[in-house]
């Protein structure tokens, strides 16, 4: 209880911060939403994912929450997901008279290259792993405070574990179900409102040469954060940054959707192969967290860290000829005339 008030009131504290924020600089910036107001819009957005998800079980299941699970529940999550991140972020972007292809990065779809989407699976399943290594040294430094430890650790094995046996397919048919609703639809509901709604507006809304890396970050830190689990805090982060930062290398949301798709896929076949696996290493649709040692993390990290680093590499000379990332400083030059510190990609596209 004390745990739950504590987390109460610093929730409360960030978003009074932010509602102060929003009220000192604006919720509007170039047209596009500041950081503050992104966040908090995002933080509304998730809310009412939840709340519609919730009462569509609750419909769904004749108004009890007790046996609310398998297909059923999974279905009306992925419905709500539709409805509040996909159709919610993109009705506020054309309420605030947004241009759509350009918040949602449909701009570069013309210039990606098809060795792009090539790149981005094997790119995002070592990202997968750079994050498992992570995460794993993270929940050891955890162990050093055994009390919230284990009130942390109950909450989200009970967590996982329910969601382990709603997204663990027993036939064809439920496979092709479940696949639908926990790699698909998640991958284009999410990469619309992470990517496309929040990383755009912060980028388009901020000033400066830092903007594609604040908007970078204050995205995926928003994306691993709304997923509610601390033990998996940093590998949502270092998957965030890699969707995010394919996104911004591409301006196509297609990409990182491809990538999320089968990220998520890829746990969803394994469940389907293996039904009887642990939750211990099967435990989250985004990002497992396993049982490793200190040693083994540190091992993993040691060998998946420079393969990842090469694609990344390999990525970024397939898209160096993207011209359509810099329309946002360009229009923002348009606004306020030239930008200090613009990308040398940039001048030499002029």
């Amino acid at each position: 209880m004390k745990g739950v008030l504590i987390g109460v009131i610093i929730v409360l504290a960030v978003l009074g911060t932010l509602v102060f924020a929003v009220n000192q600089r604006g919720w509007k910036r170039n047209g596009y939403f500041t950081i503050p107001a992104t966040i908090l819009i995002v933080i509304g957005i998730f809310i009412g994912f939840q709340a519609l998800g919730a009462i569509l079980t609750l419909i769904m299941n004749g108004g009890k929450l007790d046996g609310a699970e398998g297909l059923g529940a999974l279905a009306m999550n992925g419905v709500a997901q539709l409805i509040v991140m996909l159709a919610g972020a993109l009705f506020l972007s054309l309420a605030a008279r947004q241009n759509p292809f350009a918040v949602f990065r449909l701009e570069g779809i013309r210039e990606t290259p098809v060795v792009a989407y090539l790149l981005a699976i094997p790119l995002i399943l070592l990202a997968q792993a750079v994050g498992i290594a992570i995460s794993s040294l993270w929940i050891r430094l955890f162990e050093f405070f055994p009390g919230f430890y284990s009130t942390i650790d109950k909450f989200e094995t009970a967590g996982d574990t329910q969601l382990q046996s709603m997204v663990t397919a027993h036939g064809p048919l439920q496979f092709v179900v479940i696949l639908l609703l926990v790699a698909i639809v998640p991958a284009l509901a999410e990469e619309t409102l992470f990517r496309g709604f929040a990383q755009s507006n912060i980028e388009r809304s901020g000033h400066g040469h830092a903007r594609p890396m604040v908007a970078l970050v204050v995205a995926s830190l928003l994306f691993a954060a709304i997923h509610g689990s601390l033990f998996k805090l940093p590998g949502l982060l270092a998957l965030g940054l890699a969707l995010g930062w394919m996104a911004y290398r591409t301006n196509n949301l297609f990409v990182g959707s491809v990538g999320h798709a089968i990220n998520n896929g890829v746990i969803v076949f394994e469940l389907f192969l293996n039904p009887g696996t642990s939750s211990a290493s099967a435990n989250s649709v985004v990002v497992g967290n396993t049982n490793l040692s200190g040693t083994q993390s540190l091992l993993l990290l040691g060998v998946t860290a420079p393969i990842l680093g090469l694609l990344l590499y390999l990525f970024a000379r397939a898209t160096a000829h993207t011209v359509s990332r810099y329309n946002s400083e360009l229009e923002i030059e348009s606004l306020h005339g030239p930008l200090p510190f613009t990308h040398d990609n940039h001048d030499a596209s002029q």
